[in-house]
């Protein structure tokens, strides 16, 4: 296949790049900076996906289009022109190139995850997020990018895969060992018994192409998490036994910790008004979505992209980044 990958340069993206040259299709890489290339199949383009140019002119001829800018920090403005701009020139550009075939990357975060009760199960049938404004900038641009490709594709009659990745993770992009926050050599475990969202980014990068390649995943929404994700004490030691630097984790219950964020954000509204700055991690509509205990099935992706993610221990013997 002849794959257009978008975000081709940052964590997640270069891994699907390198994964879909592996697998023998002919890669081009969108990047702000491009590089000569080294490997007959992988073709850097330059381009700025908020603004048309010559890479719009790249887009005809490929058949399929990932999907990955976007912007993951940074106030509501500049997250909307790297997110939902950037897809809607993206979009277009698709449009007039007549390459309609389009895997999109979204994320976890679209999910509403106060409308399911602590140990449910989060699939790909969880409702949305019918609150963006409550949620942090990232979810809001995520949750827009998503309706907007939606409508594009509805329109275009364009053949879609939506794809929701987990917390995309590698051995030095650990998350902390799955803790809250860090104090030296010491972590803040919420909810240490509960699992992780985690998807490796070697998993998620196969599970991307996988999709672009299987027509069985046209017009499908699939969770990407890996098999039996682990818990915040369970991924720590195993990050530790593995070498790998982590913090000690003090457990906390999520029970516990959400009270104190409901206590917070009960006297910041009677004495301030809201409009104190508090940290999103006591704000419980911003805590759920990262700890609140969940189960993480992943049935779906693997029956549809004959999936089979590496293990935690696999990967970790293996030295994977």
């Amino acid at each position: 296949m002849k794959l257009f990958i978008t975000g081709a340069g940052g964590f997640l993206g270069s891994a699907v790049r390198d994964c879909a040259v592996a697998r023998g299709h002919e890669v081009s890489a969108l990047v702000r900076k491009p590089t000569a290339s080294d490997h007959p199949n992988l073709t850097y383009v330059d381009g700025d996906l908020r603004a048309p140019g010559a890479w719009t002119e790249a887009l005809a001829g490929h058949d399929a289009v990932i999907h990955l800018a976007a912007a993951k920090s940074g106030d509501l403005a500049t997250q909307f022109a790297g997110s939902v701009l950037s897809t809607e020139v993206l979009l277009t550009a698709m449009a007039a190139a007549q390459t309609l075939r389009l895997v999109h990357v979204s994320s976890f975060v679209v999910y509403d995850f106060d409308a399911v009760p602590s140990g449910a199960t989060i699939d790909e049938s969880t409702p949305l997020e019918d609150n963006p404004r409550s949620r942090d900038e990232y979810t809001q641009a995520k949750l827009l990018q998503e309706r907007i490709v939606r409508e594009w594709a509805a329109t275009e009659h364009a053949p879609l895969t939506v794809l929701r990745p987990g917390a995309v993770w590698a051995t030095d992009e650990h998350w902390d060992g799955g803790q809250a926050m860090s104090f030296g050599r010491l972590g803040l475990a919420v909810a240490p018994h509960a699992a992780l969202k985690l998807t490796h980014v070697e998993n998620c990068a196969e599970a991307i192409v996988l999709a672009a390649e299987r027509p069985e995943s046209i017009g499908t929404t699939l969770n990407i998490v890996d098999d039996n994700p682990p818990t915040a004490v369970e991924f720590s030691r195993a990050l530790a036994a593995a070498g790998i630097e982590v913090p000690l984790p003090l457990p906390v219950p999520f029970v516990a910790f959400r009270a104190l964020g409901s206590a917070i954000q009960y006297v910041n509204t009677r004495r301030f008004g809201g409009t104190a700055k508090v940290p999103g991690l006591f704000v419980p509509s911003k805590l759920d979505p990262r700890f609140k205990p969940f189960k993480y099935p992943n049935a779906r992706a693997r029956e549809v992209l004959h999936w089979n993610p590496r293990s935690l221990s696999t990967l970790l013997a293996e030295g994977s980044h």
